[in-house]
């Protein structure tokens, strides 16, 4: 049976063995394709070895489409896969922000998630946005300190509500002709934001648990939705646990950019901000000018990845 080279197109949701594809001058049209055994062979790093945003090259046949070939990334979200196993999870590719949304209330905000997840984002080279929603739940002191904490580290913050539809202008601007990906814990509302932002997804939402205090998987795989405003926007399951991929553990520290810049006052060169001495980034925790909850996620970090890399950063797999 022939089979004839079909134009590029775009990954728009994964499942398995197939896959969800448009071409990229209409991501309403999206059509089924398989994917070829080939893109499984020698590849023990990857989960699965096709991401939402991919960009591949296809065949057509009388059984219909089939992704040949990945075409090269501009960039790659990633996360330590679940599992004992060391293996990447691919959670999106080339695209233009990672738009991290966080929560107080319910879910409650936890800087030791996001500091991971923005850390993975500096390591893959994506510009970042925080947004904190839920807004209205919390107190306003509390809310002030959270945005010092990242405005002063140099990340952008902006604060929504889903539920009084505050700050949907700002989330419009942020992402309208970009290619963005919301990103998060459980129950921190992406889906609910997406519905303000775009009515016509219509996109399920689900209450937030109130005995275990996380939110329930109602986006169960990632999708790419374009959006009439311009640009498109890959929606994410929800996660409760992010184990960063890849980084060496002696590279943590450039990820943290309030930490770089202090860490440039440290006596030792390679100071890894713990116990050394005459260290710039510990005297900062002392005056209080380095929030501990940054410096706690980081040391934390720290240790986890020279549990799975060592000192090397060499991925044993």
């Amino acid at each position: 049976m022939s089979e004839a080279p079909a134009p590029d197109a775009i990954v728009l949701r994964v499942d398995a063995r197939q896959c969800d594809i448009a071409r990229p001058e209409d991501l309403n049209a999206s059509k089924p394709a398989l994917l070829r055994g080939r893109l499984f062979e020698g590849n023990t790093e990857d989960r699965m070895p096709v991401a939402v945003g991919d960009h591949v090259r296809l065949t057509e046949s009388d059984d219909g489409l089939a992704v040949d070939e990945v075409l090269p990334r501009r960039n790659t979200f990633a996360r330590r896969a679940s599992g004992e196993e060391i293996q990447r999870q691919l959670l999106a590719t080339n695209f233009d922000k990672l738009v991290l949304v966080t929560s107080f209330g319910t879910p409650s905000f936890s800087s030791i998630m996001a500091d991971r997840i923005l850390v993975a984002a500096s390591f893959a080279g994506i510009p970042v946005a925080l947004v904190i929603n839920k807004t209205d739940k919390a107190k306003r002191g509390k809310i002030k300190k959270v945005i010092a904490t990242y405005e002063n580290a140099g990340y952008s913050v902006l604060c929504t509500s889903a539920e009084k539809e505050e700050g949907i202008t700002e989330l419009s601007n942020l992402l309208r002709g970009k290619i963005s990906v919301l990103y998060g814990l459980s129950g921190v509302g992406k889906s609910s934001l997406l519905n303000c932002l775009e009515p016509g997804l219509g996109l399920r939402t689900k209450e937030v648990s109130s005995s275990l205090k996380s939110g329930r998987h109602t986006t169960t795989f990632a999708r790419m939705w374009p959006l009439e405003m311009g640009g498109a926007v890959i929606d994410t399951p929800g996660v409760r646990v992010f184990r960063p991929w890849g980084i060496p553990p002696h590279e943590l520290r450039l990820h943290y950019p309030e930490m770089l810049a202090l860490g440039s006052g440290c006596h030792f060169p390679d100071c890894t901000h713990r116990n050394e001495p005459d260290c710039a980034i510990l005297s900062a925790l002392e005056t209080g000018e380095l929030p501990a909850s940054r410096h706690r996620s980081y040391i934390e970090m720290m240790e986890e990845l020279e549990s799975v890399y060592g000192g090397t950063g060499e991925n044993p797999a």
